[in-house]
This record gives structure tokens, C-alpha cells and sequence, in this order.
């Protein structure tokens, strides 16, 4: 068993101290572990190899596939309709499909969620041995969008586990689930991944060497960003909000006309996101590092000469905690009116 764990788990890149943690847990498999990090760094394909490590090799392809009858997959979907169940369950299939192994996985839509009647489906299934496999896994993506009443009744599930199954959680907000259900499963650390490893996922599938560069400076870690910033340039980073840092607002007349902009053109996680990005920068050039998109170093070197370290430091932490208040659906206008009026240049 330790040599198929070890070829199976050897497959997840850049995460060298969750390997070695999986290969040891793969050894006696129990309840349940949360994989918790950056966002697009290998949670969900380390859930999916784990449960093909402590499974025979022979039935590795369809539990990579997630079309296993014992690899139970959940993630956030919307709400079973009252009529027209059939057609439900084929979008549901669909979109199970995007989270298999090899594929980059989907940015959830923001109203979906985990609903309890499928924790209640999953607890039915639980409380059976597995039909075929060695240990009958749950694998439960993005768990932060889960209800409350969910949540409540996941928390039965851990602790009444049957001895052949596992339990794995994927998020990238370990601390918005109930402290109940952390407490009660083994915590998996992921961090971001380094430039290296993404930059030569990246050259492999083709992109040209000039675009990774670019791709490896703006995505901090996370291969999935780096997949979005290849794909669609425009869309990841906001050209108002890098115009805005060129040439700051010289009155509140100047800011008003700025929000205005952004309220009705630009997403809020989009225009929070580009200012993190330059804002980290500027932390990076303080130890020397340059970013290869010279549009960015200049802007960096600029900001470097006119943020002090604590001003630098309040805005990071700021638009950190900003971002966090975007799924509660505010006002885009006096958010950022918060926001922007907040940030400091001292």
C-alpha cells in the first residue's frame, strides 16, 4: 500500500510537506480532513488522489473521473427545483464533471451553496460500507459555501463515522467554518505555490515564455489565477484602478467621479484584487524584487518612494478585510467610497 500511496500522491506538484502528511494519513485513513490555502493551488486535485490512494490501484481512473459509485463529490450548486428535477440532475452532472482530476476548477456561482438536503443525502450514504472500493470517500469542495443548517447536520456525520470512510474538505476560509467541524477533523495545509512550478506548468501546456512571466508576477502562487490572468488579461486586472494609482485623485470631486466609474463597470473583487496586487508589489520591492511587467515596476517604483511601511501595511490588511465583505452583496458605491477614502499614501 505505501508504494501505490507514494505514485499516486507523487502526482500533486509543489506541495512537498501535504505529500509527505497524506502519504503517512493514507497509511489508516479516518474521519475526516479539512485542505485548507491559498486559492488554485492543489486542494482539490490532492483531495482526489488521496481517495485514489486508499483505494486499489485498479479503480484509480474512475475515482480520478469522480464517476466511482463510492467517491461521493459535493460542492456548491443551486437549489433543487420543485419541478424539473430531470433536467437538474444532468446540469448537476455537468458541473461535476469540471471538478475532475486534469481540470481547472470552476469559480462557483456566488448563490450557490452546499444545501443540507444533499448533507442529508451524503449521511445516508455514510452510514453503509462501501459497495466496491476499500474506503468510501466524501469529497467536499469549497465547504465554506455551505449553510449553517447544513453545517449542523455535516457535524453529525463526523462524529458517527464508519470505519471505511473518509471525509475531505477543500477551502480557502478554513476559520469560516463552525470551529465544531475543525475541531473534529485533521487540518492539511496548503500553501502558494512557487514561481517555478507554475512556470514550468505553465511553458508545458504551450503559453509563450513573455505571458508567463507576466502570469507568475500577478498570480502570487495560485495556478488557477495564473490560468484566469492567460485567459482573459482584461478582466483580472482593473486598467482604472492602475490609472487611479498613476494619477491619484487630487480632490474628493476627482474620488466621486472615480467611484462612479468603478460602480457601474467593474466588479468589486476585481478592482479589490488589482489593488492587492500592487500593493503586495510594493511590499516585494522593498526586498528588491521587481516585477517582469514593466507597466507594474513602474508603477511599484513609484508607490516604493511614496508609501511608508506602516501606511503600506494598513493597506493590505484594509483591502484583506475589504474583500471579505464582498459576498454580503454591498452597495458597490459606498463600499468603495469606505475603501478608497480609507487607503493611505503616507
Amino acid at each position: 500500500m505505501a508504494q501505490v500511496n507514494q505514485a499516486v500522491l507523487g502526482m500533486l506538484k509543489g506541495q512537498p510537506q501535504a505529500v509527505e502528511f497524506l502519504e503517512k494519513a493514507a497509511q489508516n485513513p479516518q474521519g475526516g480532513y479539512i485542505f485548507f490555502g491559498p486559492d488554485g493551488v492543489g486542494k482539490r486535485t490532492a483531495a482526489i488522489l488521496f481517495a485514489a490512494a486508499v483505494n486499489p490501484p485498479s479503480f484509480s481512473e474512475t475515482i480520478f473521473a469522480l464517476s466511482h459509485p463510492d467517491i461521493v463529490p459535493l460542492f456548491p450548486f443551486k437549489a433543487e427545483p420543485a419541478s424539473g428535477r430531470e433536467k437538474w440532475i444532468e446540469e448537476l452532472g455537468q458541473e461535476r464533471e469540471k471538478y475532475a482530476l486534469g481540470q481547472r476548477s470552476p469559480d462557483p456561482n456566488p448563490s450557490w451553496v452546499i444545501s443540507i438536503d444533499r448533507i442529508r443525502d451524503l449521511r445516508g450514504e455514510m452510514k453503509y460500507p462501501p459497495r466496491i472500493l476499500r474506503h468510501r470517500t466524501a469529497l467536499l469542495f469549497d465547504f465554506d459555501l455551505i449553510r449553517e443548517e447544513g453545517a449542523n447536520a455535516f457535524l453529525k456525520t463526523l462524529e458517527e463515522p464508519q470505519a471505511q470512510t473518509v471525509l475531505l474538505l477543500t477551502t480557502s476560509r478554513p476559520f469560516a467554518l463552525p470551529a465544531t467541524i475543525r475541531s473534529r477533523c485533521k487540518l492539511v495545509r496548503f500553501k502558494a505555490l512557487d514561481e517555478a512550478v507554475i512556470r514550468e506548468k505553465l511553458l508545458n501546456d504551450g503559453y509563450p515564455e513573455e505571458e508567463v512571466d507576466v502570469a507568475v508576477d500577478v498570480t502570487f502562487g495560485s495556478l488557477k489565477q495564473a490560468y484566469l490572468y492567460l485567459d482573459d488579461k482584461e478582466s483580472f486586472i482593473s486598467e482604472e484602478v492602475l490609472f487611479y494609482l498613476e494619477h491619484p485623485a487630487s480632490s474628493d470631486l476627482d474620488l466621486v467621479r472615480l467611484i462612479e466609474r468603478l460602480s457601474y463597470q467593474v466588479g468589486l473583487d476585481k478592482i479589490l484584487s488589482s489593488f492587492s496586487l500592487v500593493f503586495r508589489w510594493v511590499m516585494r520591492a522593498r526586498s528588491g524584487r521587481r516585477p517582469s511587467w514593466k507597466r507594474l515596476a513602474k508603477l511599484v517604483d513609484r508607490l516604493s518612494t511614496r508609501i511608508s511601511r506602516p501606511a503600506l501595511v494598513h493597506n493590505i490588511l484594509l483591502t484583506e478585510r475589504m474583500s471579505g465583505r464582498v459576498p454580503l452583496n454591498p452597495t458597490p458605491s459606498l463600499f468603495l467610497y469606505q475603501y478608497l477614502s480609507s487607503l493611505r499614501f503616507d
